[in-house]
């Protein structure tokens, strides 16, 4: 991509970068947060170095977005209920290769970087591994400038903070908004109106296919948030991509008042609470209502901003299977295909079969788990109560399906009974996903021939090209680059720093083996690492030295 003139920090004279930053720092404190930069809190201060460091990305991610509007390039949107980020500033001077301009400003002003580092909260987005990869996936999207963007809800209070007590574990609240984000930019001009519930209406389009309107309806508002995602680089080239995230929290829509003065506090509040917490309990049927309702809550917010995006670029849909890439992160995301149709066939007047092909074109899954227990399943009553416009395209996708399958395979209705959508009155959600993708993928080789020959069988015989293999990962700039400086030095040192962009190149360490002394530097950086984690384990906090020190030996303990 091209890119208007950008200052980076770390390619002009370093005094001048230093010193313009500390100008900035003191700027922000004053200016932003009323306080010197002696007398602010390390709080204060953590926040004004993030708005300093956060200005230097914005042409940056003005023009990544410019520029991917002018080529009107096909862009990916990746769906996910869950992102594990990580903490950003350390993560994002790293990608911006400012560590050390940042921690050069911090001497100057006398500040510890470990304690500017501690003033940020994680975000509590995510519980694993599907987490994990959708932030990792983000980062390796900007670094290697592909056009993306993310979309999640931005959960009050995350999934839990975990205490222990007499051996028991006692989940609290994950407060990580406790305090300003310096990360984030809410967009209200961007706020979404996202309908439940409601009585169905009947009509036509004009190719005569049915659709259904809604009355009475329940609308839920949705504002988002965004974060921009920093792509690593040496140079002034970087990207920075969104991460938008919904949140129902601070729409006045959304609190039930009528409700609340009846005495029926739980439903005065429900919609607002949508984006508290990662998962709700879903052993009840409140906590399945709230569920699901986060489920489509992403779905339609993300669905029409992508759409409003599109038809900025292109006026119509001619080019929509081309030029959109919507990535479904498990199955939690699935209601984006009937929702899809949905909009396309009542909106904008699209054929049914035209707009279902559309769909197939543009939507992928990425599945991530074998466990039959662990697909995804709605009963039919409540996805038909919160859904009904949704649940009935389901119907009739099924509808087809079955009849498809039965043309292909006479007589045989227990394989139709096995890859139907709905099944003993509950909507098989992995099902749904793979009928409306064009792609599926496991996240292991192993995981992915188990799908094609196990999980998926019928459906992998049906639909033999759709089935490939995405192996799972992690980034390594975040997983090694920043987090075990030690060893990427030592990395570096030998084969150059090529891995940090293509991870792949790590095989030429191989060569470095047999070395006598690789092995003993390689040693002794592992007794380094096990030291810093010896003081952090004894001092119950972060080390107070900081990454990287080289100040950690044997005579140290």
């Amino acid at each position: 991509m091209v890119y208007s003139g950008v200052f980076r920090m770390s390619i002009v004279n370093k005094d001048v970068v230093v010193d313009n930053l500390i100008r900035k720092v003191k700027s922000y404190l004053i200016g932003t947060i009323g306080h010197t930069a002696e007398s602010a809190s390390i709080n204060e201060f953590y926040r004004a170095l993030c708005y300093s460091i956060r200005e230097e990305t914005m042409i940056n991610w003005m023009a990544t977005a410019k520029t991917i509007s002018h080529r009107k390039v096909r862009t990916v949107y990746y769906l996910s209920l869950e992102y594990l980020p990580g903490r950003l500033f350390l993560n994002n001077i790293t990608n911006l290769c400012s560590n050390e301009i940042v921690r050069v400003v911090l001497q100057k002003l006398n500040r510890n970087f470990r304690d500017v580092l501690e003033c940020e909260s994680d975000p509590g987005l995510g519980n694993g591994g599907l987490g994990r990869l959708a932030s990792c996936f983000l980062d390796s999207l900007a670094t290697h400038h592909y056009p993306a963007q993310g979309y999640g809800l931005r959960y009050q209070y995350g999934i839990f903070e975990q205490h222990i007590n007499n051996g028991v574990q006692i989940e609290a609240p994950d407060c990580w908004l406790f305090n300003e984000v310096p990360w984030e930019f809410r967009r209200d001009q961007r706020r979404m109106i996202v309908k439940f519930c409601g009585k169905p209406t009947n009509s036509y389009n004009i190719h005569g296919d049915e659709i259904m309107g809604l009355t009475d309806a329940e609308e839920v508002g949705a504002v988002p948030y965004d974060y921009p995602i920093v792509g690593y680089s040496k140079h002034a080239d970087f990207s920075v991509i969104t991460l938008r995230l919904w949140s129902t929290k601070d729409s006045p829509l959304n609190f039930q008042l009528q409700r609340f003065n009846a005495g029926r506090l739980d439903q005065a509040a429900e919609n607002t609470a949508l984006t508290d917490v990662l998962y709700p309990n879903d052993n009840t049927e409140l906590g399945k209502r709230l569920r699901l309702k986060q489920e489509f809550l992403l779905v339609s917010a993300s669905l029409q901003d992508i759409i409003r995006h599109h038809l900025v670029l292109f006026q119509n849909f001619r080019q929509f299977a081309d030029k959109v890439r919507i990535q479904i992160n498990d199955t939690h995301p699935a209601l984006v295909i009937p929702e899809l149709i949905r909009i396309l066939i009542t909106s904008y007047d699209i054929p049914w079969k035209t707009a279902f092909e559309l769909t197939v074109a543009s939507t992928g899954y990425t599945n991530h788990t074998i466990l039959s227990e662990a697909l995804e399943q709605w009963e039919q009553p409540l996805l038909y109560y919160l859904l009904p416009r949704q649940y009935k395209i389901i119907e009739r996708i099924n509808h087809d399906f079955c009849n498809t399958i039965r043309a292909r395979y006479p007589n045989d209705e227990s394989r139709v009974q096995r890859m139907s959508i709905i099944e003993n009155g509950k909507v098989r959600m992995a099902n749904l996903a793979v009928v409306g993708s064009h792609k599926i993928n496991g996240v292991a080789q192993l995981h992915s021939e188990i799908l094609k020959n196990t999980v998926f069988k019928d459906f992998a015989e049906f639909y033999p090209d759709r089935f490939i293999n995405v192996t799972n990962g992690v980034t390594q700039r975040r997983w090694l680059l920043e987090c075990n400086p030690y060893l990427s030095k030592f990395i570096t040192e030998r084969i150059g720093d090529g891995w940090i962009t293509d991870f792949l190149n790590i095989k030429d360490l191989a060569k470095f083996a047999s070395d006598p002394a690789s092995q003993n530097e390689f040693l002794e950086i592992k007794l380094k690492n096990k030291l810093r984690f010896m003081d952090f384990f004894r001092s119950g906090k972060q080390a107070e030295r900081c990454i990287g020190d080289d100040s950690y030996s044997n005579a140290s303990y």
